[in-house]
This record gives C-alpha cells, sequence and structure tokens, in this order.
C-alpha cells in the first residue's frame, strides 16, 4: 500500500459514513474536533497513514461537482462538520 492508499484506507474505517473522496489523494472528511484531533484519528500526526494536511473549514464557496456540494450541504447542517 502507499501512504494515499493507507491514508485512504483510514479515513473509510474512521469516518465511514462521513468522507467523500474528491481524487487521488484529496478527501472531504466532516467530523467534530480540530484539525489536529482529526490528524491524531487518521494517524497522520504520528505518520502511521503517511502525510498529509487538515484544514479545518468555517465556510465554504467555489464551483465544484454538485455532488460535492449536496454532501458538503448534508454534512455542514447536520453538524458533522
Amino acid at each position: 500500500h502507499g501512504h494515499s492508499q493507507l491514508l485512504g484506507d483510514a479515513i473509510a474505517k474512521t469516518y465511514p459514513l462521513h468522507h467523500y473522496t474528491l481524487g487521488t489523494g484529496a478527501w472531504l472528511v466532516a467530523g467534530r474536533g480540530t484539525a489536529q484531533d482529526i490528524a491524531d484519528r487518521l494517524g497522520i500526526t504520528e505518520g502511521t497513514n503517511g502525510a498529509a494536511v487538515v484544514i479545518e473549514a468555517a465556510s465554504y464557496y467555489g464551483r465544484a461537482n454538485p455532488a460535492i456540494w449536496t454532501w458538503v450541504k448534508a454534512n455542514w447542517e447536520a453538524g458533522n462538520a
């Protein structure tokens, strides 16, 4: 497994209902806690599942596939984010 696959597997296991794969090596994850909490849970802090940047979002805007906006809106409104 490459690091991207290890991290992808950790995301799918830790947030099975609250993640969205954007493409190779890029995911949206809806979870409670700080960016560091998420990094800790996913094995990023210790390097177990590779390196990554976790960004906490306070708002969102842009142009993307409608499925992405549906996912973001549903998770945001559900209080998962």
